[in-house]
C-alpha cells in the first residue's frame, strides 16, 4: 500500500531538522586558552545540598583549575545541607584562601526554592567580572575557566558549553543518552545563531548583568533558574555564545535512580513551559512532530514494511551522525555503543514524558521535597 505523502512529509521535516542542527553544532565556534592578561577577574559558584558522596570531586577539579592568582574566587554554598557537605566545604577553604563559604541558612528569606537560592546566596558574595556555574556533582576540566570565558568579547552576557554524563550503569547511561540528545537542540540551533539558553550545570553570566536585573529575587520564574538567567541576558541586550570543545565540558556524574531520571526529564519540560507562549508553542510543535515520528517507527510496519524499514535505517544514521559528532567535539571515547539506548529513550521523550503531565502535573526537585505545580 503507498505511503501516504503527509507521512513521508512528517517524517521528511524532522531528519531535516536533525541534519540541520548537526550542521549548526559544527559551525559553533572553538575555544582557546586565555593568556593570562586577557583573564578577567572571575567567581566559580557551586551550590550543594547533601552532596558530600560527589563533592570530593568536584572541589578537586576547582582545586586545578588553571586561571591567574589574584583573579579567581570560589564561592561555595551550603543549601541547609544534612550531612558532610558544610565539614567539606569548610576545609577546602580553610586550604585555600581565593575559597568562600556561604550558608543560606543563614541568609534572610526569600521566595526562591533549591539551586536558584544557592545561586542568589552566591551571587551576594562572588566580586568576579564573570561568574561561572557548575554544579556539586560535576567536575571540570584544568582549563575550564580560561576556555569558558574566551567566548566572553564584546557584546556577549553569557556563556556555555557541553556537558557529558559518566554512564555508571543503565540510568548513568540513560541519562548520559538523554543530555547528548538534549544537548543536540540547543547548541545545534546556538551554533545556527538562534538565541538559545546555555546549559545549566556549566555556564557563566556577567556579574553586572545579574545585579543590574536584580537577581534571582525579582526573576519571574519556577523551576528554571538557568532560563532566568538567560532572559537577564537578552533583557540586557547581550548574547549568549556556545562551544562543545574537550575544555569547555563538564562531566556530571548520574542521579541514583530511575525515578530520579524521569524527575529530572519532567523539570525539563516544566523549565520550557513556564517560559511563556512562544516556549510553549516551540515545544509543542517539536513534541508533537516528534510524537509522529516515533509513533511511526514503533507501529508504521503493520502497515508500510518497506517504508518503515527505510525510516529506521535513516534514524539509526542520523542519530549515529549526531553521537559521533558530539564525540568528536568533545573528544569522548566511541559512542556508537549508546545507539540502542538512544532509541529506546527518544520513544519515552516523544510517547511517554508529555502525557505524564496529563496525570500529574506536577514537577519534584530531587532532595529537596517541594512541587512546582502547572
Amino acid at each position: 500500500m503507498t505511503v501516504p505523502i503527509l507521512v513521508l512529509v512528517w517524517v521528511g521535516v524532522y531528519f531535516a531538522l536533525m541534519l540541520a542542527l548537526l550542521l549548526g553544532m559544527w559551525r559553533l565556534p572553538h575555544s582557546r586558552a586565555l593568556r593570562d592578561d586577557e583573564c578577567p577577574t572571575l567567581s566559580v559558584l557551586v551550590t550543594a545540598r547533601n552532596e558530600a558522596a560527589d563533592l570530593p570531586a568536584c572541589l578537586a577539579s576547582l582545586e586545578a583549575l588553571d586561571y591567574p592568582v589574584g583573579r579567581l574566587q570560589l564561592v561555595l554554598v551550603d543549601d541547609r545541607s544534612t550531612d558532610e557537605t558544610p565539614r567539606l566545604l569548610h576545609a577546602f577553604a580553610d586550604a585555600h584562601p581565593h575559597a568562600t563559604v556561604v550558608h543560606t541558612a543563614d541568609l534572610p528569606a526569600n521566595a526562591l526554592e533549591a539551586k536558584a537560592r544557592g545561586l542568589a546566596a552566591g551571587f551576594r558574595v562572588a566580586t568576579g567580572a564573570w561568574v561561572l556555574i557548575t554544579d556539586a556533582d560535576a567536575t571540570v576540566p584544568r582549563g575550564w575557566a580560561r576556555h569558558m570565558l574566551s567566548l566572553a568579547g564584546p557584546g556577549v552576557g553569557m556563556v556555555g558549553g557541553g556537558l557529558v554524563v559518566e554512564p555508571r550503569g543503565l540510568v548513568g547511561v540513560l541519562e548520559r543518552i538523554s543530555w547528548a540528545f538534549t544537548q543536540l537542540f540547543s547548541v545545534g540551533a546556538a551554533g545556527l545563531g538562534a538565541p538559545i539558553i546555555c546549559i545549566g550545570p556549566n555556564m557563566g553570566i556577567r556579574r553586572d548583568v545579574y545585579v543590574s536585573a536584580g537577581g534571582l529575587e525579582r526573576a519571574e520564574f519556577r523551576i528554571a533558574e538557568d532560563l532566568a538567567l538567560f532572559r537577564m541576558t537578552l533583557a540586557a541586550g547581550l548574547r549568549a555564545r556556545t562551544a562543545v570543545d574537550a575544555e569547555t565540558t563538564v562531566r556530571l556524574t548520574p542521579v541514583p535512580n530511575l525515578r530520579a531520571l524521569i524527575s529530572q526529564q519532567r523539570r525539563w519540560l516544566g523549565g520550557g513551559v513556564e517560559q511563556g507562549w512562544a516556549y510553549r508553542a516551540g515545544l509543542s510543535l517539536a513534541f508533537g512532530w516528534g510524537c509522529g515520528v516515533a509513533a511511526f517507527l514503533l507501529l508504521g510496519w503493520m502497515r508500510w514494511p518497506a517504508a518503515w524499514s527505510a525510516v529506521w535505517a535513516a534514524r539509526v544514521a542520523v542519530d549515529a551522525l549526531a553521537l559521533d559528532a558530539q564525540r568528536r567535539r568533545m573528544q569522548l571515547a566511541a559512542w556508537l555503543r549508546y545507539l540502542p539506548a538512544l532509541e529506546l529513550y527518544t520513544v519515552f521523550i516523544f510517547l511517554i514524558l508529555p502525557f505524564t503531565f496529563l496525570a500529574r502535573r506536577g514537577v519534584t526537585w530531587r532532595g529537596e521535597g517541594y512541587v512546582v505545580r502547572y
